[in-house]
């Protein structure tokens, strides 16, 4: 997480045990830490327990936030006649969590350190204490310094990305808006889109989301960026190609029934998609 920002998430109830599982896990470390490390030099401990502190908490919104994507399903919504689709603000979220409790550290190490001197200690244990703290400093100071050089060249921090939708069906054309983009990327119906692969490229400090679409406009797939668009390659080939194989009910999408109609081809469940 130090060196790479990753927002793939899958929104499942698997996904969701593991990342209770982790935070329980940080928690009872935590735990366990402040009942036996408590003998060790100050600035160990407050810097151990602003550490498991603060990744128990991240993992706690973590599992939260992702319980309640599964009990509402993918954000869709209805305006402009089109059927627009959000992008999923949690591991953006999530990842300015981790990013604020790397940075804390040299603060925290700081305090800690500040405490210990306020106690009194033999000569030769006071030299020893002293080349500790000296090691708990350049520690954290690490951590801080490479959480603020990935976080420098990560194109997705929420000042860096627009608020509007990553995906709206209209009843001419489908439209994508990666995050970082200013500009969105159309492509008519007539052209049949389709999903051909979803990879996962490195670019500077992200691993991104990126759908090769192939059109008869082109014979080379487009490239585009669907980071935090959390839907799976076949949702969106399903829902994509059911549009371009029944161009009658493109129309529905200009109406409050394309939302259903959306939600419906994005289920997991062969019982609720249109026949």
């Amino acid at each position: 997480m130090l060196l790479t920002y990753k927002y793939q998430i899958s929104p499942n109830g698997a996904s969701l045990a593991v990342t209770l599982i982790y935070a329980f896990c940080a928690s009872i470390v935590a735990l366990g830490w402040m009942t036996v490390v408590w003998l060790a030099p100050l600035s160990i401990f407050v810097l151990g327990v602003a550490w498991l502190t603060g990744m128990a908490l991240s993992l706690f919104y973590f599992a939260f936030a992702l319980a309640r994507r599964i009990r509402r399903s993918p954000s869709l919504a209805h305006s402009d006649g089109a059927v627009s689709v959000a992008y999923l603000r949690l591991p953006i979220n999530v990842n300015t969590l981790f990013f604020c409790t790397c940075l804390s550290m040299f603060p925290f190490a700081l305090i800690g350190c500040a405490l210990e001197r306020t106690s009194t200690f033999p000569s030769g244990l006071t030299a020893l204490l002293l080349a500790l703290d000296a090691v708990t400093i350049v520690s954290a100071s690490v951590i801080s310094v490479i959480a603020v050089a990935v976080r420098l060249r990560s194109a997705y921090k929420p000042s860096k990305i627009h608020g509007g939708p990553i995906l709206t069906f209209t009843p001419t054309y489908l439209e994508f808006h990666p995050l970082p983009s200013p500009t969105p990327i159309r492509i008519p119906w007539d052209q049949a889109p389709s999903i051909t692969a979803i990879d996962y490229p490195t670019v500077r400090a992200d691993v991104i989301q990126r759908a090769h679409i192939m059109t008869t406009a082109c014979p080379a797939p487009t490239l585009i960026d669907i980071t935090c668009l959390d839907w799976t390659q076949d949702q969106l080939q399903r829902t994509i190609g059911y549009f371009v194989c029944n161009p009658e009910r493109r129309g529905i999408l200009a109406t409050a029934g394309g939302v259903d109609l959306v939600r419906a081809l994005v289920s997991d469940n062969p019982a609720l998609w249109p026949r």
